[in-house]
């Protein structure tokens, strides 16, 4: 409990902060790209810090959720599903990292576009707004070229930055 007590410090809350307004930030900046069944969320780059720090996925989740505000789909899925599964899968990249003794962070990434990927499809298809296995597969390819794009940037900022 010691450890759980260290780990939710005063440090953590502002780096998921910090986390958190960027992501939402550069969303709605981008919006024009943001959003919608094709989408190319530059903030997705900030993903890449989860490797680093498990905490910092709930930052991911809370900037999901005020950059879907300004999404034209807004809703329940947009509200729960996409902060939830961000933070889940953000948790699973960080946990495949260590599995894999911190090597071959592109792995983690790539699973945790997936993710990211299939809730979106899940979500349109939900939503009634088609797209399925296609939307899923461009959404897939544009977070895989941001999360593996950003992966020697968080790891430099990473050694930069005491992001622990």
């Amino acid at each position: 409990m010691d450890k759980l007590a260290r780990s939710v410090s005063t440090r953590n809350i502002v780096r998921i902060s910090v986390i958190a307004a960027l992501y939402a930030v550069l969303t709605v900046a981008l919006a024009p790209i943001s959003y919608g069944p094709l989408q190319f969320r530059v903030a997705e780059f900030l993903k890449v810090f989860v490797l680093y720090n498990p905490w910092l996925s709930i930052g991911i989740g809370i900037g999901t959720f005020f950059a879907n505000l300004s999404s034209p789909y807004v809703g329940p899925l947009e509200l729960i599903w996409m902060p939830l599964t961000d933070i889940l899968g953000g948790l699973l990249a960080w946990g495949i990292f260590r599995a894999l003794g911190e090597r071959y962070p592109v792995i983690p990434m790539l699973i945790y576009a997936f993710t990211t990927s299939a809730a979106v499809a899940l979500m349109l298809f939900l939503l009634g707004l088609g797209g399925g296995f296609i939307a899923g597969l461009a959404i897939f390819i544009s977070e895989a070229i941001i999360l593996a794009g950003a992966v020697p940037i968080g790891r430099y900022i990473s050694q930069q930055v005491d992001l622990d």
